[in-house]
């Protein structure tokens, strides 16, 4: 019996829908023992969120400051032979919650030695988040095997309309009536059970060495060189967005909802500026410096960190 703890964090319900899908072949294989662990912010995190609520959440989570939990159920002396993580990248970064529970004592117990499988799922840009993953799982000792990322297929701008009816009013349907509907692609979904597959042989051979290239070769970890160039520009700044707002105080605190609401301004602004030049300069760019580009995609799709 081959025994799997998946541990995952969800205000909509998205990232399990991937994980179910990806697991699939060994939910259905009794010769497999799944644990659900759904970590669970001690303070309810809202949802829709309010504007403020969400932009008031992005230097603690780009600094990748812990907050509380809930007690983690599963029993810790269990010996599980994989872990799988599905989680969201928020503002370039592992969201908070799963963050927090990466940093805990529990983390360090139940991780050490052990291979991990991670599950994105997001609007479309993940490379900083799972960067960070990385430095997290190592620092807990375990060892990154796989990595699958469910996107949005919508381009950059009208998925940025989307998401934001989706985090702030809840609408996930066709939003004023002919934006398309929000969410991971049903495709993915439906294709998602073949990567199960490889997830099943591997971890009964206890051998992933080719794990990861059977997910790149079935399209689940597309990167896209516009995406790419404008997430470089987001990691260079947020961090200085994120310590602006915080030198006026801690999360929630009244003294720096003005710079609050700043960078709520700014960050969709710049991304409906900059989209348009940054998608010229991403088809320019494979012709100026394609091997660059080559290689920075190649790290990417990968699991190692970079030294």
């Amino acid at each position: 019996m081959k025994k799997v703890l998946v541990i995952y964090f969800t205000q909509t319900g998205q990232a399990k829908k991937a994980i179910d899908a990806v697991l699939q072949p060994l939910v259905a294989d009794a010769q497999f023992e799944i644990h659900y662990e759904l970590i669970k912010p001690k303070n309810v995190l809202p949802y829709p969120w309010q504007f403020t609520e969400f932009c008031d959440a992005f230097p603690e989570n780009v600094h990748g400051i812990p907050f509380e939990l809930e007690p983690f159920k599963t029993d810790l002396a269990q010996n599980f032979d994989l872990i799988v993580i599905g989680y969201q990248p928020w503002f370039l970064s592992v969201c908070r919650p799963v963050n927090s529970f990466l940093l805990s004592s529990e983390a360090k117990q139940l991780f050490r030695n052990k291979p991990v499988i991670t599950i994105i799922n997001c609007r479309n840009m993940w490379l900083g988040a799972q960067e960070k993953m990385k430095k997290l799982l190592l620092s807990v000792e375990a060892k990154l095997v796989g990595n699958i990322v469910f996107t949005d297929h919508s381009s950059n701008l009208t998925s940025l309309v989307t998401v934001l009816a989706f985090e702030l009013k809840g609408v996930k349907e066709k939003f004023m009536g002919f934006f398309p509907k929000y969410g991971i692609n049903q495709k993915d979904l439906e294709r998602a059970p073949s990567v199960g597959e490889d997830i099943k042989a591997a971890l009964i051979k206890g051998e992933y060495t080719q794990l990861q290239s059977s997910i790149v070769k079935n399209n689940f970890v597309q990167i896209k060189p516009n995406l790419m160039i404008m997430e470089g520009r987001g990691k260079a700044m947020f961090p200085l967005y994120a310590n602006y707002i915080s030198k006026k105080g801690t999360s929630g605190s009244t003294s720096r909802r003005t710079r609050v609401k700043i960078f709520g301004f700014v960050l969709p602004t710049a991304i409906l500026l900059l989209s348009p030049i940054i998608t010229i300069i991403a088809r320019l760019t494979p012709i100026v410096a394609p091997r660059k580009i080559r290689n920075q995609i190649a790290y990417y799709q990968q699991n190692s960190l970079k030294t």
